[in-house]
């Protein structure tokens, strides 16, 4: 299901291997962009973000299998 979330980030390549990846990028580039916006600054904050945000996070992403660690932030 193609999401709003989605569509803004169409135009990002996903450098990452068909078929080997559990998650969305659009999810994983939306996470990273929020824990940002709220002063986040690595990729364990990313996952505590995500945590912590999942209920409201989850209404408006897809999560097929829940908040990335911070090793596939860190690769994406």
């Amino acid at each position: 299901m193609k999401t709003y979330i989605d569509t803004i980030f169409s135009s990002v390549k996903d450098p990452r291997v068909v078929g080997r990846c559990s998650h969305k990028l659009s999810d994983i580039l939306m996470i990273s962009l929020c824990t940002l916006l709220a002063d986040g600054e690595d990729f364990e904050d990313m996952v505590v973000f995500g945590k912590e945000k999942e209920a409201l996070l989850g209404s408006f992403l897809e999560l097929p299998n829940g908040i990335p660690s911070h090793d596939t932030f860190n690769r994406v």
